[in-house]
């Protein structure tokens, strides 16, 4: 059985949306690799994220990752000291470009900040106007309903996961974890799928000792398993900003040595849609992963 690699791409800021989606469009096409893009639909309140600083290794991964240099101070002040820019309004041509060309592009919250801090611990109340923003933003711009969407930072909970049920989502992609499976909260399986982050991000990877960025396709290569579908998220911003001569590196060595079978996630969850009763039910729980502040929440596998 070949590699299975699904690529997940998180959209955070308006330079992500303006420069790094369209270079990964281009770059993605041309090589015939499908991925999924989930673009923040409000503004780009960037700028709120300083008040993770005193979270414990927040600064070291800023530091390792040459955090102003990615995201620029235009985005480090945004929602701030300079105004909020408006994220899938103001690009409306260039999703619809994106889309044409078979990609996939969902939500990833309204306000990424607020989701990203506070999201895991929201009443269902919570969660479903904070997604009713979000949703509405998507179907006035492009026109459709979304069929998936990805949490901001990873966090979900029964707040998040409640309200969702209502949205008949083909799969939403919120948490770390091996592999697909219907969430379990407070002993009640729900009906919308999960596929979750399999592999370490980029970001976290530099916060690694020892890990410097001309490595970090080969280690992203020595994760991978041959075993189950690598869901890999990358982040607009970075492998498609001041990282993109490394993503397109292990693109490129990939497809030469290895021919990945690239893998659609909205096809995949098709999939395993058509077959559910072979997918696991699993509980969540907020957990840490190497390298990233603060925590993320995490499939419970069945031991």
């Amino acid at each position: 059985m070949s590699l299975r690699l699904a690529l997940k791409i998180d959209v955070d800021t308006y330079r992500g949306l303006a420069e790094g989606v369209p270079r990964l469009v281009e770059f993605l096409h041309s090589h015939g690799v499908p991925a999924a893009f989930f673009v923040t639909v409000g503004p780009d309140v960037s700028g709120w994220a300083v008040t993770r600083a005193f979270k414990p290794g927040f600064m070291k991964k800023m530091q390792r990752t040459s955090a102003l240099s990615v995201y620029g101070v235009r985005t480090v002040l945004s929602g701030t000291l300079l105004p909020a820019r408006p994220m899938l309004p103001s690009f409306a041509k260039k999703l619809y470009t994106a889309q044409y060309r078979g990609f996939e592009i969902s939500p990833h919250g309204y306000n990424h900040i607020r989701w990203h801090d506070q999201a895991a611990g929201w009443t269902e109340a919570e969660a479903r106007e904070e997604l009713k923003q979000a949703f509405d933003v998507y179907t006035k711009v492009l026109a459709t309903r979304p069929l998936s969407f990805a949490a901001p930072g990873w966090q979900a909970g029964a707040g998040t996961w409640k309200a969702m049920e209502s949205l008949d989502l083909l799969y939403h992609s919120d948490t770390r974890g091996i592999s697909p499976y219907f969430p379990v909260i407070n002993g009640e399986r729900l009906k919308t799928l999960e596929i979750p982050t399999t592999l370490p991000t980029w970001d976290e990877m530099l916060a690694w000792d020892g890990v410097e960025p001309d490595v970090l396709g080969e280690k992203t290569r020595e994760l991978l398993h041959p075993d189950r579908v690598n869901v890999w998220t990358i982040h607009a911003e970075f492998e498609g900003g001041a990282y993109f001569e490394n993503f397109q590196e292990i693109i490129r060595s990939l497809q030469e040595d290895v021919n990945p079978n690239w893998i659609f996630l909205q096809e995949y969850a098709k999939e395993l849609l058509r077959d559910k009763q072979n997918v696991p039910a699993c509980e969540i729980r907020q957990g840490t992963v190497p390298g990233r502040a603060g925590t993320v929440t995490c499939q419970v596998v069945p031991e």
